[in-house]
């Protein structure tokens, strides 16, 4: 019997969109480091660092109203159910009004505390306080864009997402250069241009949803009564909570490099946010193919045909491995142009050229971690992720991090990054354990099932 093909176009069409969307995101970022590099101090680009890590942090916490509505929505529709697919994104929208007020209620308590754990007194922390609260006036509008988006993804379109986020990161990037760099509003400036961007995010998530849906699809959205949306809640809690404690544990960890770098000293808390500043633009290229097999394994899942769901995982591996090992290599020739882009403070430049090297190898290493993401989440094997992601810290990061410190104790930042780089690479090794357990078993249907 021949072998049906390898889907290759079809995880190429997904993920080009997704890629060319994701490594925009953090260009936005790139551009505020840029602007207050050359335009303001080490204290702004600090406090920017930090303040974005508490709303980075939000944002990831909450990312399971996109992946779970990708994966929910995309499992009903590959099983022909598209009015529970609706039903589903609509539960997820009410989730994301109620978290977005809950945020703006809580910030003025939050913020305050969790900075005071993140940065000693002084200059830093009081700006990182202001740009913070800036921030948080558009997290109502960004919730409800993920779950637009993942509707969009789980029915297998991914690039309405692409013009989305690049609509909002391009009004983001001319704001920040207004505001930051013309009117030298320094960060706050970069914090008012992504609010302005993000609630005209929502707009036209929105309109591009209406004009794509079907006339069922729109009669039931404009129901809200009677479609059933006080049942199905426990399903879509039990998986959003193991999507909460693994990013959890993910972002601790990110947190805690941006935090060890802040108590030793601010240059290298500035360097250090210029490199995962160039990780973060890894990543989110990275992520493209895990899209592509997120939104695939979904419809497989849900359509029930294992087989199809092994070959879409198969036409996202190679591919995901190859943009890992471009961005090494490209972070490995071109890692001075990049740092000269985004700082021209010499302090901060010698620091970062001190640490580069691991930045170099993370996203070879990372592709592991990556692409499995988006296989676990597609299929709606949440508790795994959970339970990998504890396994990696536990088992990996901590040991390697104290081992470091014990014996060179004056390396304390090299310290730092050589754990994350095998945090991460621990990680992909451990989902890499997990999927060829669950399909040994021949499980990989039971969570639709549940």
């Amino acid at each position: 019997m021949t072998r049906a093909p390898l889907p290759h176009r079809r995880a190429f069409s997904l993920a080009w969109p997704a890629i060319v969307g994701n490594v925009t995101v953090p260009l936005v970022g790139l551009v505020d480091t840029a602007m207050l590099g050359h335009f303001s101090t080490a204290t702004h680009i600090g406090a920017v660092a930090l303040g974005s890590t508490v709303l980075s942090a939000l944002m990831w916490l909450v990312g399971f109203l996109r992946t779970g509505t990708t994966s929910l929505v995309g499992r009903a529709r590959g099983a022909g159910r598209d009015d529970a697919a609706l039903t589903h994104a609509q539960r997820a929208a009410l989730l994301a009004v109620a978290l977005g007020a809950g945020a703006l209620v809580l910030q003025w308590i939050a913020i305050p505390a969790l900075m005071s754990v993140l940065a000693p007194a002084g200059d830093v922390r009081e700006l990182a306080i202001q740009y913070a609260w800036i921030r948080m006036t558009s997290v109502p509008a960004a919730l409800l864009t993920l779950v637009v988006s993942g509707w969009f993804v789980g029915s297998g379109d991914t690039r309405r997402p692409l013009a989305i986020v690049a609509t909002v990161n391009v009004v983001n990037l001319g704001l920040d250069v207004a505001f930051v760099g013309g009117l030298g509003w320094n960060s706050a400036g970069a914090a008012w241009a992504t609010v302005i961007a993000e609630w005209l995010g929502l707009a036209l998530a929105l309109v591009l949803w209406w004009r794509a849906a079907s006339s069922p699809l729109r009669a039931g959205a404009r129901r809200w009564r009677g479609r059933g949306l006080r049942s199905g809640w426990r399903r879509l809690m039990a998986m959003n909570t193991d999507l909460v404690i693994r990013t959890a544990i993910l972002y601790s960890v990110l947190t805690f490099v941006t935090a060890y770098g802040a108590r030793l000293g601010p240059e290298i808390l500035a360097a250090n946010a210029i490199l995962m500043q160039l990780m973060l633009l890894a990543s989110y290229g990275q992520d493209g193919y895990a899209h592509a097999a997120e939104a695939m394994v979904a419809r497989e899942i849900g359509a029930r045909d294992v087989s199809a769901f092994h070959r879409a995982v198969a036409a996202s591996a190679l591919p995901a491995v190859g943009i890992g090992a471009a961005f090494s290599l490209l972070y490995l020739v071109a890692s001075g142009p990049f740092v000269s882009v985004l700082t021209s403070l010499p302090e901060v430049t010698a620091a970062v050229d001190d640490y580069i090297g691991w930045v170099v190898w993370l996203p070879l290493v990372s592709a592991g971690a990556y692409l499995f993401d988006g296989v676990f989440l597609g299929s709606g094997r949440t508790r795994a992720m959970a339970w990998t992601m504890a396994a990696s810290v536990i088992v990996v990061f901590v040991p390697v991090l104290l081992a470091g410190l014990a014996w060179i104790p004056d390396g304390r930042n090299h310290d730092l990054w050589r754990a994350f780089l095998l945090f991460n690479a621990a990680r992909g090794v451990f989902l890499g354990i997990a999927y060829w357990r669950i399909t040994r078993r021949r499980a990989w249907l039971h969570a639709a099932e549940a």
